[in-house]
C-alpha cells in the first residue's frame, strides 16, 4: 500500500502552516517528515498518515488511537505532541500529527558499536521504566519496546548523564479495550515479543516489562537474544528462557530473570524496575513515588547493591546532592571567614602588645 500521496513534495504545506522539508522515516501506517512551523519558526516532526481508502478498518482505528494516546501523554521520557489535523491532498484527506523533532540516535544505532557499560544500562533502563510506569498508570501497554524505538540524547537531565525517550505508540493498546485484530494475530517486533504475545494471549503491563528486560540484556551483552526469521524469533521464547551470562553480575541476573519470566504474574512492575535500577527497594506494592527513600545510606546499600557505581552516578545530579554541596560550601566558607577574622584580630593584638 502507498503510505503517502505522490503529490507530497518538499514544499508541501500542511494546514497552511507546516512546510515539509525532508523524509525522516517510514512506518507501517505513514511517513515521518522534518517540517518547518511557519507560525513559530521552529523545526518539527510530522507524521503524515496514509489515506483512509488505502487502510483497513483496523489501520484507521490504530491511527486515531495513536493520535488520542499522544494527546493525553506528557512525560520527560516521551515525545510530546504539539498539534494534529487533516490535510486534503489529491488522493484524499490525510491525518497528520505534529511532534517535537528529535534528531538523537536510537539505542539500536548505539548498540551497533558494542554493548554499553553496566552503569549506562542502569541509567537508561531506569528512565525507560519510568516512562512505562507513567503510561501503564493510564491503562496503556506500549507493545513494541525495542532499541529502534528508544532515542538517546547525550545531554543530561534530572540527574542523568544521558536522557532517553520512548517513541512509536502506533501499536499501543488500552488494557481491557477492544481487540483490533483477529485471534492469533501478532502485533509487535518478533525479537522482543513476550511469550503471551506469541501465544495470542491477553496483553498486560507485564508485556512491556518483558520486552524491556530483553532490551536491557541486549544493551549489556551486545547480543540480540532471539534472532533469526520472524517465526524462529517469535517461537524461540516459548522453548527456552533468555540466556543471561554470569558476567553481568548477580544483581543484574536476579532482575533480568524476573523481568523475562514466562509467567507475567511473576514479573516486577515498571515502577519496581525503575526503583531497583536506581538502587531502591524492590519490594513494592502499588504505584508509589519513584526515587530515593529516606532510609539511611548504610541500610540502603545493604539491602540493594545493584551497581553502586550507577547509583552514585545518578545520585550526584539530584537536587539533594546539590543542596548538600551548597550547604557544605556555605559551612566551609563561613569557617574560613571566621578563621581569617580571627587571624587578623590575633595579629592586631600582637601588634598592640608589641607597642
Amino acid at each position: 500500500m502507498s503510505l503517502v500521496s505522490s503529490t507530497v513534495t518538499a514544499d508541501t504545506v500542511l494546514a497552511g502552516r507546516y512546510r515539509l522539508t525532508e523524509v525522516i522515516g517510514t512506518g507501517g501506517m505513514g511517513t515521518v517528515y522534518r517540517a518547518r512551523d511557519e507560525h513559530t519558526y521552529r523545526d518539527v516532526a510530522i507524521k503524515l498518515f496514509a489515506t483512509p481508502q488505502s487502510m483497513t478498518h483496523a489501520d484507521r482505528v490504530r491511527q486515531e488511537r495513536e493520535i488520542r494516546l499522544l494527546s493525553m501523554l506528557s512525560h520527560p521520557g516521551l515525545i510530546p505532541l504539539y498539534d494534529a489535523g487533516t490535510h486534503e491532498l489529491v488522493d484524499g484527506p490525510h491525518r497528520f500529527i505534529v511532534m517535537e523533532l528529535i534528531s538523537d540516535p536510537t539505542l539500536l544505532r548505539r548498540l551497533a558499536d558494542g554493548p554499553l557499560h553496566n552503569y549506562e544500562v542502569a541509567s537508561l533502563g531506569a528512565q525507560l521504566a519510568d516512562a512505562l510506569a507513567y503510561v501503564h498508570a493510564r491503562g496503556i501497554v506500549h507493545r513494541d519496546v525495542k532499541p529502534a524505538n528508544i532515542l538517546i540524547n547525550d545531554e543530561g537531565s534530572a540527574g542523568f548523564a544521558r536522557t532517553v525517550k520512548l517513541t512509536d505508540f502506533g501499536v499501543a493498546h488500552f488494557v481491557d479495550g477492544s481487540r483490533l485484530t483477529g485471534d492469533g494475530t501478532i502485533i509487535g517486533t518478533a525479537a522482543y515479543l513476550s511469550p503471551e504475545q506469541v501465544a495470542g494471549e491477553s496483553i498486560t503491563f507485564a508485556t512491556d516489562v518483558y520486552s524491556l528486560g530483553l532490551v536491557l540484556l541486549e544493551a549489556l551483552t551486545g547480543k540480540q537474544e532471539y534472532s533469526g526469521t520472524v517465526i524462529e524469533a517469535a517461537l524461540a521464547r516459548l522453548q527456552h528462557d533468555p540466556e543471561i551470562p554470569e558476567t553481568v553480575g548477580s544483581e543484574w541476573r536476579d532482575l533480568l530473570v524476573a523481568m523475562t519470566s514466562r509467567d507475567p504474574e511473576e514479573r516486577p512492575s515498571a515502577v519496581t524496575v525503575a526503583r531497583v535500577l536506581r538502587g531502591g527497594a524492590s519490594r513494592v506494592t502499588g504505584p508509589v513515588p519513584l526515587g530515593r527513600t529516606r532510609s539511611s545510606r548504610s541500610s540502603h546499600r545493604a539491602e540493594h547493591r545493584l551497581h553502586r557505581a550507577a547509583h552514585r552516578h545518578t545520585r550526584r545530579g539530584t537536587f539533594d546532592a546539590v543542596r548538600r554541596w551548597r550547604r557544605r560550601n556555605t559551612i566551609v566558607g563561613s569557617l574560613a571567614g571566621i578563621g581569617v577574622v580571627a587571624a587578623c584580630f590575633g595579629s592586631y593584638l600582637l601588634g598592640a602588645a608589641a607597642h
